[in-house]
């Protein structure tokens, strides 16, 4: 009986540790298998930042010289006419708005902007442009312009509220919207709320409308959490937090 139950006691204490090892290494795979999915995101986002700013140079760089030559061109003709005058005067100005478009283009692809003024400059003015152009009342805080952040960062944090404004404006029939930014304890939040029409977010196909499995691979690729809080009626808020310095793998 002794021996018995002392290899009875083996077996169960065999049986424990065989089940503590097969479920550390099922965490330890699905820990690998997590960090593969990240670096993949991260990987392909960066790509596609990276395309971004390859297409921004060309149209830039491409068609503003051609505009701008052409401009040049123009320029060295004399009118003989009332109707020459008028003409050139249209080319002329026809040509202007082809080099704004470019400018507007290159610009909307790729924020420039983010590396000579910094995310709160750069947002001060996207922000006021877009409550030009839409008659939508924008209230922008931003509590310090952080010099810790990463560019990866900003470029994030620049793409979520550029997306978040453009769902504004598409669907939420939106009068005013609040974006506050604040930096502390080494992690940069994010507040924005709109008082528009509001989405129900259980809605798959709605929740691929407006883009928030976008967001959310952008946060996720950078070890961040966001949050989306909205219903019919009840407007559109999105809380977001992401580490200042942190950059994809």
């Amino acid at each position: 009986m002794a021996a018995f139950f002392l290899i009875a006691c083996g077996a169960i204490v065999f049986f424990i540790r065989y089940q503590k090892n097969l479920l550390k290494k099922q965490e330890e795979l699905f820990r690998m298998e997590a960090e593969h999915r990240k670096e993949l995101l991260s990987s392909n986002i960066q790509s596609a930042e990276e395309e971004r700013l390859r297409i921004a140079r060309d149209v830039h760089d491409e068609l503003g010289g051609i505009f701008s030559t052409l401009s040049l061109s123009i320029q060295q003709l004399n009118p003989e006419t009332e109707k020459n005058k008028y003409t050139l005067q249209q080319s002329k100005h026809l040509i202007q708005t082809g080099i704004n478009s470019v400018r507007r283009i290159s610009h909307a692809i790729i924020p420039f902007e983010l590396e000579l003024l910094g995310l709160n400059q750069t947002l001060i003015n996207y922000t006021e442009s877009v409550s030009t152009a839409s008659g939508i009342d924008i209230q922008f805080e931003f509590d310090h312009a952080a010099e810790e952040m990463s560019s990866i960062v900003s470029l994030a944090t620049y793409r979520i509220i550029q997306e978040l404004l453009n769902n504004t404006l598409k669907y939420a029939k939106a009068s005013s919207v609040s974006i506050i930014c604040r930096c502390y304890e080494s992690n940069l939040h994010l507040d924005y709320k709109d008082n528009g029409v509001g989405v129900d977010l259980s809605d798959k196909k709605i929740k691929r409308g407006i883009g928030i499995k976008n967001m959310e691979s952008r946060v996720l690729a950078l070890d961040g959490n966001v949050h989306f809080i909205s219903a019919p009626g009840q407007g559109f808020h999105c809380t977001l937090s992401l580490p200042l310095n942190q950059t994809p793998e």
